[in-house]
């Protein structure tokens, strides 16, 4: 009796070629996870240094501010441009050149301090990390079909948010005992070691079409061995339907609060609640050990829903606009609680928030084809994330031009939770990916 066949991309291949696609596929997923954690390391270690950054350089919190969104002003623009790149280029290629560019930004700081450095340090940086996240997604998702891409999805999420609570009491004792230049030269070194790694690693995914990744290469037999042909999807359609608005509103409100975490709640814990910069450095990794904890449970969860006939619609698309919801509802709550309260509300409003991330780009994944995901994944990133263009200049306008800095963190977040609210009912409401894949002949169902 023969052993069963599983036909891959280029034929019939044996179970012990598909033991060693799965391994492949894990060992791609954690070293993304790795690259993710570096990614938002390098985020926050602005926001991190900016009590010394701010009296080195005599900066106000709106000049301080202004340097903290110069990170998103190319963002964008990168993730659009290289994402549309990725339907031609292997995404391995693509995440070495941006690991190693975005080492290579912390030149400028570490050769000449100064205002215009920080300037042009942020903005290449931020040029070279747009593309990364909606990158590292598509990179996995080429490993996994749709029923068991959920959990490194995920992860690869949670690599970010690990990142955060990793890298802020190690960037703070650089910071403390070796001063602010020493956590930008250990991050860039962190990046080239990643590199070198991924050189023996980093492999291209199989799972390279949308029929492929729904039901698995294992499951087409061995007389058809190439998948389905795609069907032809406009941009038009993928970027104008209430799936991927919904999505967007969604990512929008939850990102500012990302991008008001990652540069301004140290601050706030030490002017408005009175931490020390060590304790304040301590603090802020609780919402980021929420937020990996969310990033991880809410997917998986979500995949077990759906494995049990839940519509992504109710798993993803509900699920995900309620988590953003009540995050904002704790938001606005915070200034009103008293010490320990704030703290746990705190670590809601700023640590649940992430979870709508891995959320959107499942929904993404099963309603774009694979050819033009890449694309598609890395303009809803561009879009979602020009709130961090926004929302750090915006915090420190508001905090100048109120009578004192508590008042001015007060008004800061309840912009923040209106956003969130608002945006996560948009998404309950309109996000329903079985619906725009009927639409786009992807499935029958």
């Amino acid at each position: 009796m023969t052993a069963p066949q599983v036909v891959g991309r280029s034929g019939v291949r044996g179970t012990g070629e598909t033991t060693r696609r799965t391994m492949r596929g894990w060992a791609v997923t954690a070293m993304v996870v790795a690259l993710m954690v570096i990614n938002f390391a390098d985020k926050a270690v602005l926001g991190l240094a900016a009590a010394p950054i701010m009296k080195e350089f005599g900066l106000t919190a709106g000049e301080y501010g202004a340097i903290a969104s110069s990170f998103y002003l190319l963002f964008s623009l990168s993730a659009v441009i290289v994402g549309f790149l990725s339907n031609r280029v292997r995404t391995t290629w693509i995440l070495a050149a941006l690991a190693v560019l975005w080492s290579l930004t912390a030149l400028p700081v570490l050769l000449a301090a100064s205002v215009p450095a920080l300037y042009v340090s942020r903005i290449a940086l931020g040029a070279a990390e747009g593309p990364t996240a909606p990158m590292a997604v598509h990179a996995v998702q080429k490993w996994f079909p749709e029923r068991s891409r959920s959990v490194p999805t995920a992860l690869t999420n949670m690599g970010g948010a690990l990142g955060l609570a990793i890298a802020a009491p190690t960037l703070v004792y650089f910071i403390t005992h070796h001063g602010w230049r020493s956590a930008f030269a250990a991050l860039a070194a962190a990046g080239l070691a990643w590199v070198v790694l991924w050189a023996f690693i980093g492999r291209e995914g199989p799972l390279d079409t949308y029929d492929a990744g729904l039901h698995g290469a294992e499951n087409r037999g061995a007389e058809n061995t190439d998948a389905r042909v795609e069907p032809h999807v406009s941009y038009r359609r993928l970027f104008f339907n209430g799936t991927w608005l919904g999505t967007l509103a969604a990512g929008i409100g939850a990102y500012w609060a990302l991008a008001l975490n990652v540069a301004w709640l140290p601050a706030y814990l030490e002017t408005s609640l009175g931490y020390t910069a060590a304790g304040a450095g301590n603090l802020v990794v609780v919402p980021h050990i929420v937020s990996a904890a969310v990033l991880l449970l809410v997917p998986w969860l979500s995949g077990r829903w759906m494995r049990g006939g839940a519509s992504g619609r109710v798993a993803r698309g509900v699920t995900g606009g309620l988590v953003v919801i009540v995050a904002g509802v704790c938001m606005f709550a915070l200034p009103y609680a008293g010490d320990g309260l704030a703290v746990l509300l705190m670590t809601l409003a700023f640590g649940l928030p992430s979870a709508v991330f891995p959320l959107n780009y499942l929904i993404g994944a099963q309603v774009v084809p694979v050819r033009r995901r890449g694309a598609v994944l890395a303009t809803s990133t561009a879009l979602v994330t020009l709130a961090g263009v926004v929302a750090p200049a915006v915090t420190g306008w508001i905090i100048d031009a109120a009578p004192s800095p508590g008042s001015g963190f007060h008004g800061a977040f309840a912009v923040c939770a209106g956003l969130m609210i608002v945006g996560g009912l948009i998404g309950v409401l309109t996000i329903n990916p079985e619906r725009e894949a009927r639409r786009f002949q992807l499935t029958s169902g």
